[in-house]
C-alpha cells in the first residue's frame, strides 16, 4: 500500500486566515495475496479478499486468525460494499484519521 498526499494552501491577508486543502491518494488497496486488510493485531485480521478469474472478480468480507488455515468467516459481497468500508474506515478518526491505514485492534 502506498500513499501520496497533496497539500494546496490559500492565504487571504485581507480576512487574516488562510485555507487548507490536503488531498491523500492511497494505492494498491489490496496486496499480492488479494487482501485488503483494515484491522490487523496479534491474533488475527479483518477485511475483504478480491478473487479474479477469467470471466468475474469476486470480493469477500473475512475475519481469520493468524494461528489457523480457514477462514472464521468468508461471505460475498459487492464492490459497492468495499468501496462503503474503505470511504468509512479512512474516515474512521481512530484509523484513517489518525494517519494509518490497518487499525491495530478488532472492529467495534
Amino acid at each position: 500500500m502506498s500513499a501520496e498526499r497533496d497539500v494546496e494552501v490559500h492565504a487571504d491577508l485581507d480576512d487574516n486566515a488562510a485555507t487548507v486543502t490536503e488531498t491523500r491518494e492511497v494505492s494498491e488497496l489490496f496486496n499480492d495475496d488479494g487482501e485488503l486488510r483494515l484491522w490487523e493485531d496479534d491474533a488475527g485480521w479483518n477485511g475483504y479478499i478480491r478473487e479474479q478469474s477469467d470471466e468475474e472478480t469476486a470480493y469477500y468480507v473475512v475475519n481469520t486468525r493468524h494461528d489457523e488455515d480457514c477462514w472464521i468467516r468468508k461471505v460475498r459481497v459487492g464492490q459497492q460494499a468495499v468501496v462503503d468500508a474503505v470511504e468509512n474506515h479512512i474516515s474512521d478518526p481512530k484509523a484513517g484519521g489518525r494517519g494509518r491505514f490497518v487499525r491495530r485492534c478488532s472492529p467495534p
